[in-house]
Parts: C-alpha cells; sequence; structure tokens
C-alpha cells in the first residue's frame, strides 16, 4: 500500500492538487482524486490505457518487405544508470529493451544502426557500447544531442545522410504513435516496429484484476504521459 501512494504522487499533478485541496476543505475533490488513483492502479484500466497507445501491429521482417528500409532508428528510453560492477554505465531498463529487440532486427535485416539520445550523460553513446560489446552490433551513426522524442527526430534528420529518408523506428509500443508523428515530420517515411506490447488480458471479471498494484499505476503514469505528449506536439508542431 505505501508504494501505491509513493507512487500515485507521479500519476498527475492535477490528482495530487485535487486530493489536497479536498482534504483541506474536506469537499467531495478528495473522495474524486482517491477514486482517480485506485481506477488507474488496477491491471484493467492500466492495460486499457496502454492498449489503446499500442496502435501499431507487431513487425514481422519475414511477413514484410523491408527491402526499401534503409536503416534501424532506435529510440533510447531513459538516462544511463551508475553501473558500479563495471566501472561504467548501463542502459536504463526501457533502453535496453529496445535495443535488444533493435539487435534482433538488425540480424533479420542487416540494416546500418543509429541510436539516438542525448543528455548530460548521452544515451546514443552507451547504447552505441552496449550493443557493440553486448550484441554484437555495430552502431554507424550516434545522435546525441536529443533531449525529447521530437530532437530525436530533428537531430536524427541533420545525422542521417539525405539520401536515407525510409527507417524502421524502434521503441516501445505505448511510445510509437508520437515517435511516429515526430518522424513524419522531419521528413522520414516511418516503418514502426513497436516492441514490448502489453499482454492481452483475461476476458470476464476476477477480483485480483481489481486490487491496486504500484506497477499498473506507473502503467497508467506512463499512457497518461504519453497522452499528453502526443496531444502537445500536434499542437505546438
Amino acid at each position: 500500500m505505501r508504494s501505491i501512494l509513493r507512487s500515485s504522487l507521479s500519476i498527475t499533478p492535477l490528482v495530487c492538487e485535487l486530493l489536497v485541496m479536498g482534504l483541506l476543505f474536506k469537499s467531495w475533490i478528495a473522495w474524486l482524486a482517491l477514486i482517480i488513483v485506485y481506477l488507474t492502479s488496477t491491471q484493467p484500466v492500466s492495460s486499457f490505457l496502454i492498449r489503446s497507445l499500442e496502435r501499431y501491429p507487431v513487425f514481422e521482417p519475414a511477413a514484410h518487405t523491408t527491402s526499401d528500409a534503409q536503416a534501424i532508428v532506435i529510440l533510447g528510453g531513459g538516462l544511463p544508470r551508475p553501473s558500479p560492477e563495471t566501472q561504467g554505465f548501463r542502459p536504463s531498463t526501457f533502453t535496453l529493451e529496445r535495443l535488444r529487440y533493435g539487435a534482433w532486427l538488425q540480424k533479420q535485416t542487416d540494416l546500418p544502426v543509429l541510436v539516438s539520445g542525448g543528455g548530460f550523460r548521452p544515451e546514443a553513446e552507451i547504447m552505441a557500447h552496449s550493443l557493440n560489446e553486448e550484441f554484437g552490433i555495430p552502431v554507424t551513426w550516434q545522435e546525441d544531442q536529443s533531449i525529447n522524442t521530437w530532437e530525436n527526430a530533428l537531430y536524427s534528420r541533420e545525422v542521417l545522410p539525405e539520401t536515407i529518408t525510409r527507417v524502421i523506428v524502434v521503441t516501445h509500443g505505448w511510445h510509437m504513435p508520437r515517435a511516429v508523428y515526430s518522424y513524419e515530420q522531419a521528413g522520414f517515411d516511418v516503418i514502426p516496429a513497436p516492441g514490448m506490447l502489453t499482454e492481452k488480458a483475461d476476458s470476464g471479471f476476477k477480483l485480483r484484476r481489481w486490487i491496486p498494484s504500484a506497477r499498473h499505476l506507473m502503467d497508467s503514469e506512463k499512457a497518461v504521459r504519453e497522452y499528453i505528449g502526443y496531444c502537445w506536439y500536434r499542437l505546438a508542431y
């Protein structure tokens, strides 16, 4: 329960503000905030939110024509973490999942790879090292200036040769709508390769699915953040 309450602080600032206001003024707003936190921490609601973002089907190289694709772009998923055991840094969990899938795709297609991700500790550098050392995949280009998905696309266009216009984009399924929109606006013809898709939930009512969980609350937070980010991109760019 404590972990759920801690995670609820990240669902949205609005919910936290509603809860505080409701508690201070003893109004129905507190109950509304608690209901939102409860629902978004359950498996049916979090799965619905995440799956609603997974609009693109699984990319299967054997079942698709990839001869016209010119490169694979793997997007970073968070700043690298310190790795004391290796006296260096390691990719974040999200990034590592994308690297693993991107490495598999590279072996299936034999296309050159671009890794994208910046920050004060550039993701691209750690991603390239991981692909080379741990997966045996060479990295042709590194884009290490971006700090968000829009800049991933913008700076990828600057790094890649002008002749490369059709790319396979690798990221999580819930992140793919924002990634596709960003890369299309940057001038690319995008082949989505969504990975780590949510497992289909069992049908029918099961009480355990409605027991709140911090993991499901974090999934809901990811979905809400993606919807806000996608809408912002559509309005701002």
